[in-house]
């Protein structure tokens, strides 16, 4: 079943892309206005992350994060079949200038990104533009086969990824500190590891702080990068050094990347996943 499940995606991951967008059109439909997928936790989680904005305006951003999410979710079978040349149109970077000198000056760096437009994309487009090392986590999935086909999709262009477990050890690595190190920092931590909150689009938020703690423990710098829709299937990505004002200080790093991807979502809300329960462990008032 398993190699099954493997060849299948390998073989949808060849649709073209018109055919595609149409299949996420009529998935969208038929996941959130036929079945209303999580909708009272899309809901909810807009009402109270942005409360200013009306009926008409919760509702647009309701079918155009649908979208969103359809169009990510089938354009990552394209992971295993986008040739090096279509990966980079569709995916541009804007400031290579900034891995050139991070290369030049075997500088390490965290860079934080988010479940915003394709991450999936730009973490595999992101070794094309540069040849200093790409780390990055990955979860891996009890399907062997579609398992070992994921990891071979998000490595194929020379992104190094290791489960959560092993991350911290490779970052710290000699090799580790002069590497592009990827984080994910927009997931709900567990409530047994949870040791720092902040607010986060008007709610109490617990948010990791292992970003943070290995930038400072590899003596690495902190970095953000956008990932912004120009148009359907294209997209272009940003790398934003942040200031952290306080180094001294628990948490300051930690809020330096939670407020500029705060800002990022609200100028643009349609584009993240709100239907994930980001909030399930902040405290109770």
């Amino acid at each position: 079943m398993g190699t099954l499940s493997a060849f299948a995606l390998t073989t949808l991951g060849r649709i073209p892309f018109p055919l595609l967008y149409a299949l996420s059109d009529l998935l969208a439909f038929l996941m959130f206005r036929v079945f209303g997928y999580r909708k009272k936790i899309i809901r909810q989680n807009l009402q109270n992350s942005l409360p200013k904005l009306s009926e008409p305006q919760y509702k647009a951003i309701e079918r155009a994060s649908a979208r969103n999410f359809c169009d990510v979710m089938l354009e990552n079978l394209k992971l295993l079949t986008l040739s090096k040349k279509s990966l980079r149109k569709r995916m541009k970077l804007v400031n290579p200038e900034i891995l050139e000198k991070l290369e030049k000056d075997e500088q390490g760096i965290v860079l934080i990104t988010a479940h915003y437009n394709n991450w999936e994309w730009m973490g595999l487009s992101l070794s094309t533009y540069t040849n200093q090392n790409i780390n990055g986590v990955y979860k891996p999935l009890s399907n062997k086969s579609i398992d070992a086909l994921m990891l071979k999709s998000r490595e194929r262009f020379g992104t190094n990824l290791s489960p959560m477990n092993a991350f911290a050890k490779k970052v710290l690595s000699p090799t580790g500190r002069k590497s592009i190190n990827i984080m994910l920092a927009d997931q709900s931590p567990h409530k047994d590891k949870v040791d720092f909150f902040c607010d986060f689009l008007h709610q109490d938020t617990p948010v990791f702080l292992g970003p943070e703690k290995l930038m400072k423990a590899g003596q690495m710098k902190l970095y953000f990068i956008e990932v912004h829709r120009l148009k359907r299937g294209y997209y272009e990505m940003k790398i934003v050094p942040l200031v952290d004002a306080d180094p001294e200080k628990k948490g300051s790093a930690t809020l330096a990347h939670v407020k500029h991807l705060e800002q990022i979502i609200q100028d643009n809300p349609e584009n993240w996943l709100w239907s994930h329960r980001r909030w399930k462990n902040s405290r109770k008032k």
